[in-house]
Order: structure tokens, then sequence, then C-alpha cells
């Protein structure tokens, strides 16, 4: 089963994730984002070219582990006083848009 789900920002960028369920390897090998720069895999926590070289991420944050990186910035936003990015608030207006989409999909079904 292939998923894609796309976007075009304000500025005409187009943004695509295709996901690819149907994968022989092991869950969670690897994630391969294209861009109109290049091509580039994450594994586990390292980041590599679409040429298979390892790309330096040292100075770019603090870690490549998403669930850390997610838990910094809640606990940082709550020290801040501030709305933690990808709080509930930023993404309600999605998940509103979704919704409306599977009624329109349910009521055509």
């Amino acid at each position: 089963m292939d998923m894609s789900i796309q976007l075009k920002t304000a500025t005409g960028a187009l943004c695509t994730l295709s996901l690819s369920l149907n994968n022989d390897g092991p869950l969670g090998t690897f994630f391969r984002y294209i861009g109109d720069t290049g091509t580039y895999l994450a594994r586990y926590d390292d980041l590599f070219t679409g040429k298979d070289e390892k790309i330096d991420v040292s100075q770019v944050a603090v870690s490549m582990n998403g669930i850390e990186l997610q838990d910094r910035e809640f606990v940082a936003a709550i020290r801040e006083g501030r709305e933690p990015n990808g709080s509930v608030a930023q993404v309600l207006p999605c998940y509103r848009t979704l919704h409306k989409l599977e009624q329109q999909l349910a009521a055509d079904g």
C-alpha cells in the first residue's frame, strides 16, 4: 500500500511525503527524503546523502532523536512561558480539514 501526502506552501513550494507499506525489510529501517536539491536517507540516528555518504549533523541539533528533540522543545516552552512548536492548537486546523475530508469520503462511499 502506498500513500502520498502533498501540500503547496504560500510561496509555491511543493512538499510531498510518500509512504510505502509494502517493504520486505524490517519496519523502521530508514526514511527517504526526496527534495529539489537532493535525496537523503535517515537511518535511525544517522543521515546520509542519496549516494550513501554520511552527513555530519553534529552542529545542527543536540540530538537526531526526534522524541528527545520534541521533549526538549516542550520543556523549553514551559520554561520560557510560550506555546511549544507543534502544539495541539497549531495542528488543530489540520485535523479539522482531515475530518472534513474523511466525511466527504464516507459520503461518497
